[in-house]
């Protein structure tokens, strides 16, 4: 949901301008850590705001991400992601060489990523449902939890043996 898949193929017109400034800047080792250190509320605050369209989500849900992140080696677990995604990219790309996906997918995307996953997977899915949630911000379960059961409800109970 709302994410890409390594390097697969399908992202290029996401990727057109480059990666979002934040996957370079979470992915030098140490820099962001020190950069933050004492700040993590107003990045948290930041991330909430632009990945809800300025909607942002309820105090306890924001000072429970606050929390969280101003924890000692927080923002280094966090940022490992975006670390590891050169060798992610690397296992993903041989996992996915001469083989598909067998099971039922569901691709969601929203801003910005929109469908720019389901492009990745479609060449390498069997059976491969895309929908996007549109007026919904990258963050999609503290945006519009509602639209996303929405999708995910029928989904699930159509999988049943």
């Amino acid at each position: 949901m709302e994410s890409l898949l390594g390097t697969l193929p399908g992202a290029g017109e996401f990727l057109a301008a480059g990666p979002p400034w934040w996957f370079g800047f979470h992915a030098v080792p140490g820099l962001a850590e020190t950069v933050l250190r004492g700040h993590e509320a107003e990045y948290i605050d930041f991330f909430l705001a632009s990945g809800t369209h300025g909607r942002g989500v309820p105090a306890g849900i924001r000072d429970a991400f606050a929390d969280a992140y101003s924890r000692p080696e927080a923002l280094r677990c966090a940022f490992s992601y975006y670390r590891a995604l050169p060798a992610c990219a690397r296992q993903i790309a041989d996992a996915v060489a001469g083989r598909h996906l067998t099971v039922p997918t569901l691709v969601i995307g929203s801003h910005p990523v929109g469908a720019a996953l389901e492009r990745q997977l479609r060449p390498i899915t069997d059976h491969l449902d895309g929908r996007i949630i549109d007026d919904c911000g990258h963050i999609i379960p503290l945006d519009r939890p509602e639209a996303l059961l929405s999708l995910l409800l029928p989904f699930l109970g159509s999988q049943r043996p």
